[in-house]
């Protein structure tokens, strides 16, 4: 029983200080001699005064230690207590930290007090791409200040507690849209290019578009979501496969080229509304139109004529479409086999240079 009272007295002051500890020491290059944060420490606080703010119960900042997200502040948030968690964009003059996260940019105002110089330092140290959570006061920005080409150019958050998760050391390239990547080097870091808007945007912009798809075939059309196997026998015809070798000897799997016979199998079945979004297979060259591995929505009617599978496609794009967009205009024109061999001489004609 006392080494276990021993255990939890040690855990809990253990817990007091990660809360409250902080790591410093002198800096070596430090012309003033101030106390710079430890290099080794993964976890830096300093604060105007403790603080907790509540996050909300729904939307991109619930269930967060955020209560609100880097882009969605305006003017009608003026004097509200904000937390605020991204990455560093840049320091500009030593006055304002541009915080970033998927929705946006917020300017972050360096308190300039002489007993804020703590709070101050810290800031001012951060490096960029470094993982900040800061908390502070929305404030306008003076006359003159605002910057119209950001949708938060009105506004600016006076930081009153900085919480540093992570600094950041030399990047291969700055995440920032008009700095020029080879591919290669995007590949090999990933992680990081997957940080810029642009790849942020066509993320969601899928799932945005895949969520708008399975609302329109399930509750608008009762459709079954139904995910098949990817793990399957070899399947004569059609394009070449990939094998799996299997723990006996001899013997192997193929991954799907599409699930044709799982979908014809649910039919039979009495399954007779089907889809889902397949990943599918082909061990072929890849080409502008098709590569080894992709995705596709796959969908199987039963008691439907062809009439209704090509409205049924119509109303499933025009539904999911994003709104920002040209919207799409039906029914979608139609030609029949035999037209665009004469015309064009391929049955996927490019219509759109009228080239007969």
């Amino acid at each position: 029983m006392a080494s276990k009272s021993r255990f939890l007295i040690r855990r809990a002051l253990t817990g007091l200080r990660a809360l409250t500890g902080w790591y410093r020491r002198p800096a070596l290059n430090s012309a003033e001699g101030r106390l710079l944060w430890s290099s080794d420490s993964r976890t830096r606080y300093c604060s105007s005064g403790i603080s907790s703010l509540k996050a909300p119960t729904s939307g991109p900042s619930s269930l967060s230690l955020r209560t609100h997200t880097c882009g969605e502040l305006r003017l009608e948030h003026v004097g509200v207590k904000v937390t605020l968690c991204g990455w560093v964009q840049y320091l500009r003059q030593d006055v304002f930290v541009i915080l970033r996260d998927f929705s946006g940019l917020t300017q972050i105002l360096i308190p300039q007090e002489e007993s804020e110089r703590r709070l101050k330092s810290v800031l001012c140290d951060l490096t960029a791409e470094s993982v900040i959570k800061v908390t502070g006061t929305v404030r306008r920005r003076p006359a003159g200040q605002e910057n119209k080409a950001m949708p938060t150019g009105d506004i600016e958050v006076l930081a009153e507690n900085v919480k540093v998760y992570n600094i950041c050391r030399k990047l291969p390239f700055e995440i920032k849209d008009f700095v020029k990547k080879s591919e290669s080097l995007r590949m090999q870091y990933r992680y990081l290019d997957l940080r810029s808007s642009q790849m942020q945007q066509n993320l969601r912009l899928r799932s945005q578009l895949v969520m708008k798809m399975r609302e329109f075939l399930c509750n608008k059309h009762g459709f079954v979501d139904v995910e098949t196997p990817t793990l399957f026998k070899r399947t004569p015809g059609g394009a070449k496969e990939f094998v799996v070798p299997s723990r006996e000897p001899g013997l192997f799997y193929s991954l799907p080229q599409s699930p044709q016979q799982f979908k014809q199998l649910l039919m039979v079945a009495g399954i007779d509304r089907y889809f889902q979004m397949a990943r599918c297979y082909r061990d072929e060259g890849s080409k502008p139109d098709r590569q080894p591995e992709f995705t596709q929505v796959d969908i199987e009617m039963s008691f439907v004529d062809q009439a209704g599978i090509m409205a049924l496609v119509e109303g499933l794009l025009q539904h999911s479409w994003p709104s920002e967009k040209s919207p799409i205009t039906v029914p979608f024109q139609t030609m029949t086999y035999e037209e665009a061999m004469r015309d064009y001489g391929v049955d996927k004609p490019d219509t759109r240079f009228h080239m007969k």
